[in-house]
């Protein structure tokens, strides 16, 4: 039988580390954007380059809208390669489910809070521009190179890049 001590650590261990997977998914969310989604995403050619240029130009031109987040995954359009980098993600951190499983239990909610909001946040623009500013002044903003967090800007704030800059 467990004591009331070892219930109470457990549980403090359980929150621990699922706080720890949500901020660890943030930092991912943070580095991927900025460094591959944008760094390597400009450069044509790349794997990457369907953010830049299909994600972004479309969203920019139709006003945060992106029709291809409508329908489901199902088609190689930026949801469809944004489902497949996810479910890429979700397969490398397997592991991790015996080794910390509360963390990574963190890490795949922080995942589908992401694609939940990042989806939603492009079907209804004036849903982005209340839950999401972060995220809305990224594509509709002066400054596209900051706020690069998406589902919460924790990684923006740390690391400086959270900008505040109404849209054009």
């Amino acid at each position: 039988m467990l004591t009331s001590q070892e219930i109470l650590t457990g549980l403090l261990s359980a929150l621990l580390q699922v706080f720890l997977g949500l901020l660890a998914e943030n930092a991912g969310e943070w580095f991927f954007h900025r460094f591959v989604f944008h760094g390597l995403g400009k450069r044509p050619g790349s794997l990457w380059n369907y953010h830049w240029s299909e994600h972004h130009h479309v969203a920019r031109a139709n006003h945060m809208l992106d029709p291809g987040y409508k329908s489901l995954p199902l088609r190689w359009n930026t949801q469809g390669k944004e489902a497949a980098f996810l479910i890429m993600v979700v397969i490398l951190h397997l592991p991790l489910l015996t080794l910390i499983p509360w963390y990574a239990c963190g890490l795949y909610a922080g995942l589908v809070l992401y694609y939940i909001r990042h989806r939603r946040s492009h079907i209804d623009p004036d849903w982005a521009a209340s839950h999401l500013p972060w995220h809305y002044e990224h594509h509709l903003g002066r400054v596209a190179e900051a706020n690069w967090c998406i589902t919460w800007p924790w990684f923006d704030w740390v690391m400086g890049t959270r900008v505040r800059g109404r849209p054009d």
